[in-house]
């Protein structure tokens, strides 16, 4: 299909991204991305300069755990959707991708024996790619290895915890020092910093995240090479739930549309 493509290249970054988010420390206070109350769905529409960009719907199920997600892109209708599907303790087993209606890919989460998350596998059709963990005494991830297939390129992440504020993430391409990467959470300050170093090219870059009381980002700001590139500023409408129901920066304005389980 004519935007087959693209999904699957977002999809496949997905992949890539949501490993990393895992590893992400989570003890820090912020409420960022969750949603209060019995939600059963939310609907969210993304505009640029006013113009309809993409519409997502997601619906969950009564003990909170997502179920469904659709998204579209516009103006040309591409779409796709994902299914979640649990084993009996509620981890995520299974996900199942379909992009256009006619292209279905899953991804596939192993755990060990306590629970914890050892593998992931990618297939289109077949075994595509493949993601192994390794995760210490106190259930921590240290290592991540990524690897297609049909490839022998090997990225290899390396995960420090310097405090239990601190996450250091350091990438191996073939065995060879790639990208350095720094979460530090300030809860006094309701920031976040985000710092990466490249080895080839040599570069720094960054972001700051500013948050507010709700746990949503208020301001962004990006730096290269130590200076400030770009400020992006954000303000939200909020309903009686305390979720956002309009997100606004310079750049971008979404619109939520929630719907609530019957108290």
């Amino acid at each position: 299909m004519k935007s087959s493509f693209l999904i699957k290249f977002l999809l496949l970054f997905g992949v890539l991204y949501s490993c990393n988010k895992k590893t992400e420390n989570t003890n820090s206070g912020f409420i960022e991305n969750k949603l209060f109350g019995k939600v059963k769905s939310v609907e969210i529409k993304t505009f640029k300069n006013d113009t309809l960009k993409s519409v997502e719907l997601k619906t969950y199920r009564k003990d909170g755990f997502i179920e469904k997600s659709k998204f579209r892109f516009e103006p040309n209708l591409s779409y796709g959707e994902t299914i979640y599907e649990y084993n009996k303790k509620n981890k995520l087993e299974k996900e199942i991708i379909i992009s256009d209606g006619d292209t279905t890919n899953t991804n596939l989460y192993i755990y060990n024996n306590l629970g914890l998350l050892k593998k992931e596998e990618y297939y289109e059709n077949k075994l595509h790619c493949l993601t192994n963990f390794k995760i210490d005494s106190s259930g921590k991830i240290i290592e991540k290895n990524f690897k297609y297939v049909n490839s022998d390129g090997l990225r290899t992440f390396k995960f420090y915890y310097p405090d239990s504020l601190t996450t250091i993430t350091k990438e191996f391409l073939r065995g060879n020092p790639d990208i350095t990467t720094e979460i530090k959470i300030y809860p006094k300050q309701n920031k976040k910093r985000v710092f990466k170093k490249s080895h080839f090219p040599k570069t720094e870059f960054g972001e700051i995240l500013y948050h507010n009381s709700e746990g949503n980002i208020i301001k962004k700001e990006k730096y290269y090479e130590g200076k400030i590139t770009e400020t992006e500023n954000y303000k939200y409408e909020l309903d009686l739930e305390k979720n956002w129901v309009k997100s606004e920066s310079d750049k971008i304005r979404k619109e939520r549309k929630i719907e609530y389980y019957e108290k």
